[in-house]
């Protein structure tokens, strides 16, 4: 997307704290009006950083924020239309529900009379009609969270912002959260960021991904093309479980494990070293054939099984949902072939992470 098309544009967003790297590296990010885009990446990427810029509540040091095409980049936090929603719900514990709700708007100077009915509309909105009355305290961490999402909706922000929001949930409650935030998002067509660090959470809920590295973007993408067609042995490694394998090339060009060729449907110039990284439900076991091992450990999770194979120069895990029978003539100590579709295969250089 051009930034011409962007709704949210950052423009070189930099933050330099003056020790070790910046927090944010010169970030360029375009989002489409009614895009939703979840920053995704491990603690110290700058996901939050960059989401806490945005809001007005950390000053960059360089680069651009532009929104409906507004230079925000200096302007306060109080006057960026902008919803927020925190990992910690940050309610006031001695404010009503209602109270909380309303304050956003009692701040912007909008009249009593409107506060009421706009107050009503956004509680119905997160399913909590009937709970204007009540305290914080007396609501479970699911309704808390959905006060405060109502608080940052009532607002009619031009942006809403969403700072792992779920992370304070246990995971039946997370799993509901997800669906109701992604539906009230689609009915209400609103531009929303959302940082996490859980991948789940990115693939379930964006339309896009934006993976985040030290300060920089490692890439961009739908859910789909950043967990089939990762652009690093980074992104491969944080969104989704996959295996990664050191090989060289042969004389002919082949790749080659412990000496055993493997598929990878291309070549490479003799005594190259790349890194083959693939997923586990890509992984072919089988009686002879492709790379000769022994399975090490089956773990049963539920609804896969997790079949550890261990050989001459590598070690994989291939999965099978709990459905399918062959795994259960599996063993510990048993002799099995390894392989994997061609096509399956994702090569990068051996020391490259795209950096």
């Amino acid at each position: 997307m051009a930034s011409g098309d962007a709704y949210l544009a950052l423009e070189g967003l930099s933050k330099d704290y003056g020790v070790g790297e910046p927090a944010v590296d010169r970030l360029d990010l375009d989002i489409g009006r009614g895009e939703f885009v979840a920053l995704l990446g491990p603690s110290g990427c700058g996901k939050t950083t960059t989401l806490r810029m945005v809001a007005g509540l950390v000053e960059p040091t360089g680069g651009r924020i532009r929104l409906g095409g507004e230079d925000l980049t200096a302007k306060s936090v109080h006057r960026r239309n902008i919803g927020m929603v925190f990992q910690n719900y940050a309610l006031f514990p001695h404010m009503s529900v209602a109270d909380n709700v309303a304050f956003g708007l009692e701040m912007r100077g909008v009249a009593g009379s409107e506060v009421k009915g706009r107050v009503a509309e956004a509680l119905s909105l997160v399913r909590l009609s009937g709970y204007e009355a009540r305290r914080p305290k007396a609501l479970s961490g699911g309704q808390q969270q959905r006060v405060a999402l109502a608080r940052a909706l009532v607002i009619r922000p031009d942006l809403l912002l969403l700072d792992e929001p779920l992370s304070n949930l246990d995971a039946k409650l997370r799993e509901e959260m997800r669906s109701e935030i992604r539906e009230i998002q689609r009915r209400l067509g609103i531009t929303t960021v959302f940082v996490t660090h859980d991948q789940t959470e990115a693939l379930a809920l964006a339309d896009r991904i934006a993976v985040m590295e030290r300060g920089r973007l490692a890439q961009l993408g739908t859910p789909e093309a950043i967990y089939e067609t990762p652009a690093s042995p980074f992104v491969a490694r944080f969104v989704g479980r996959i295996n990664s394998l050191a090989a060289d090339a042969g004389d002919d060009g082949g790749l080659r494990i412990g000496g055993q060729p493997i598929p990878v449907g291309e070549t490479r110039p003799a005594g190259t070293r790349v890194t083959v990284m693939v997923r586990p439900q890509h992984v072919a076991l089988g009686p002879s054939g492709g790379l000769a091992g022994r399975v090490t450990g089956l773990t049963y999770v539920g609804d896969i099984v997790q079949v550890a194979v261990a050989g001459e120069g590598f070690a994989v895990i291939a999965e099978r949902g709990t459905a399918d029978p062959s795994w259960r003539g599996l063993g510990v100590g048993q002799e099995v072939g390894v392989g994997w579709p061609a096509s399956a295969a994702l090569v990068f250089p051996e020391s490259g992470d795209g950096r």
